[in-house]
C-alpha cells in the first residue's frame, strides 16, 4: 500500500484550507506527507478553474508530476476536476479524478493504487465540498485560513464556480468559535476568515445569521489573536460592520472588495448586484471611519461589451478612490456561463493594454499607501521563515503592509512593534520599536512581555 503522499494546491484560500484538512485526514489514517515533486507514492493535485489560465496550469502540473513519477498514484481533485473531468481524463495519465463532494474518499483512492485507466469519482456539484473537512492542527503558528463558508448562490454571468462548489453553506457560529479557540491554544496568532462567497455566510443556517454577526461575536470574545475578513461584495458591507471595524481591537483594518467594473452597464451584464455609485459610497465610508484601513479591489478587464468608455469609467473610479492595492484579471471565457454568448468580445491585444494601464495604477496606489505609513509604528506578526531575497525577518502589519526588518529567529511567531521607515514597490522596511515583544491579555489589550 502506498504510504507517502504530496499535495499540490492551485487557487483560492478555500482550496488551501481544503488541502491542509486533507493532509491532516491522511496523516490520521497512517500516511506520511512529503513535500517534493518526485518520490512520493501518491500525488494529490487540488485544482482551480476560475480562468482558462488556471486550467492550463493544472494540466501542466499533472503532466510534469506524471513524467517524474511514472509509478505513483495521481489523484486530481478540486474545481477543475468537478467541472471538467473529461478534459483531465483525456490527458491519459491520471488514476483518479475526484470531485469536490468526494474529497473525503481520497484515502480510499490511495489505498486502491494505480488504475489501468482514469476512474471518475465526481458527485453532484450541488453538494459542494464537505464542511466537515476541518483543520485540527495548524500547518503554521502565525497565520491560518479559517474556512467558514463554501459555495455561492450569486451566479454572476462570467463565473463557473457555482457549478464547482454548489450552493452556499455555512459552518455554524459555535463550531467556528470552537475551532478558533482550539487553534489559538496551539499557538495561532492570526486568522483569515475565508469562504467562496463570504458575504453569504449564515443565511442558510437556522436561525439565520450573517458575516457581520459572526465578526461581532469574534470581536466581543476579545481572543488573543487577530482576524482578517478575506473578501466581501460591496453590497454586503453593512454600516454595522464598518462601525465594528472602526473600533475593533482584534479585527484588522483591512478589507478586500471585488469591484470587477466601474461601469454600471457592464456590472448589469455581469449580474453584479451593486452600482459604481454604491461602491464609491462604501469605500469612502470605510476610509473616513476606519483609521489606517487598507482597501483592496478586484478588477476584471475585457468583459464582453467593455469599450473604451466603459474601461475609462473603471479606471477613473479607482483613480479617484483611496484604494490601497488592486488584483487585476483579464476576462476568461468559461464554457457554460452566460457571458460566453454575449456580443462585444474584446480583442486580446486591447485587453493586454488595459491590464498594463491598471497595473501601472496599482503600483502607484501601493507605493502611495506605503509612503503614507512611513514613520508610524505598526504591529507585525513575524513569519516562521525569513524573506528569501533579503534574509530579513518578515511579516504583515495589521493593515496588510508587507514588512521586512532585522532581528533574530527568536522573534518568529511573535507579535512585535515595528517603526516603518522606507517604502518600496512591494512593501516597507522597518526597525524594531522596542526589544520586548507583545503578548495579549485575555481581554485583548496589549501587554509587554
Amino acid at each position: 500500500m502506498p504510504k507517502s503522499f504530496a499535495i499540490k494546491t492551485l487557487g483560492c484560500r478555500a482550496n488551501q484550507y481544503d488541502s491542509t484538512a486533507l493532509e491532516e485526514m491522511l496523516k490520521e489514517q497512517g500516511f506520511e506527507r512529503v513535500d517534493t515533486l518526485e518520490g512520493a507514492d501518491a500525488y494529490i493535485i487540488n485544482t482551480c478553474t476560475v480562468t482558462s489560465k488556471t486550467d492550463s496550469e493544472a494540466r501542466q502540473l499533472i503532466r510534469r508530476i506524471r513524467r517524474r513519477n511514472p509509478h505513483s498514484v495521481i489523484i486530481v481533485t478540486g474545481c477543475y476536476a468537478q467541472v471538467y473531468p473529461e478534459r483531465i481524463r483525456e490527458l491519459g495519465c491520471v488514476d483518479y479524478i475526484v470531485g469536490n463532494p468526494d474529497k473525503t474518499r481520497i484515502a480510499e483512492c490511495i489505498r486502491a493504487g494505480r488504475t489501468p485507466e482514469s476512474r471518475l469519482i465526481v458527485g453532484n456539484f450541488k453538494e459542494g465540498t464537505p464542511l466537515s473537512l476541518r483543520i485540527k492542527t495548524p500547518p503554521a503558528r502565525t497565520r491560518v485560513n479559517l474556512k467558514v463558508q463554501d459555495g455561492c448562490n450569486r451566479n454572476c454571468s462570467y463565473c463557473i464556480i457555482p457549478r464547482a462548489r454548489g450552493s452556499s453553506k455555512s459552518l455554524p457560529p459555535e463550531e467556528v468559535l470552537q475551532e478558533i479557540e482550539s487553534l489559538i491554544e496551539q499557538g495561532v496568532r492570526e486568522f483569515v476568515l475565508t469562504g467562496i462567497h463570504l458575504g453569504g455566510y449564515g443565511l442558510d443556517l437556522t436561525p439565520a445569521t450573517d458575516i457581520t454577526g459572526l465578526v461581532k461575536t469574534i470581536e466581543e470574545r476579545a481572543y488573543p489573536a487577530r482576524f482578517r475578513i478575506s473578501s466581501l461584495d460591496p453590497d454586503e458591507l453593512t454600516d454595522e460592520l464598518i462601525e465594528i471595524l472602526s473600533s475593533a481591537r482584534t479585527i484588522c483594518p483591512h478589507l478586500h472588495l471585488p469591484l470587477q467594473s466601474g461601469d454600471d452597464h457592464i456590472l448589469r451584464l455581469m449580474r453584479r448586484p451593486y452600482t459604481a455609485g454604491l461602491f464609491r459610497k462604501k469605500v469612502t465610508s470605510l476610509y473616513n471611519r476606519v483609521k489606517d484601513i487598507a482597501i483592496g479591489v478586484d478588477i476584471m478587464v475585457g468583459f464582453p461589451g467593455e469599450g473604451d468608455r466603459e474601461f475609462l469609467n473603471t479606471l477613473r473610479l479607482v483613480e479617484e478612490l483611496p484604494v490601497s492595492y488592486m488584483h487585476i484579471f483579464p476576462y476568461s471565457k468559461r464554457p457554460g456561463t452566460p457571458a460566453v454568448e454575449l456580443p462585444g468580445q474584446v480583442a486580446p491585444k486591447v485587453v493586454r493594454k488595459r491590464v498594463e494601464r491598471l497595473k501601472e495604477l496599482d503600483s502607484a496606489k501601493r507605493l502611495a499607501f506605503y509612503r503614507a505609513s512611513a514613520g508610524s509604528v505598526r504591529r507585525v506578526i513575524v513569519e516562521s521563515t525569513r524573506d528569501r531575497k533579503t534574509g530579513l525577518l518578515c511579516g504583515r502589519t495589521e493593515n496588510y503592509i508587507p514588512t521586512l526588518f532585522e532581528g533574530d529567529d527568536t522573534l518568529m511567531g511573535k507579535e512585535v512593534k515595528i517603526r516603518l521607515t522606507d517604502a518600496y514597490p512591494h512593501g516597507m522596511k522597518g526597525v524594531l520599536h522596542e526589544e520586548k515583544t507583545l503578548a495579549f491579555e485575555s481581554t485583548g489589550r496589549e501587554a509587554t512581555g
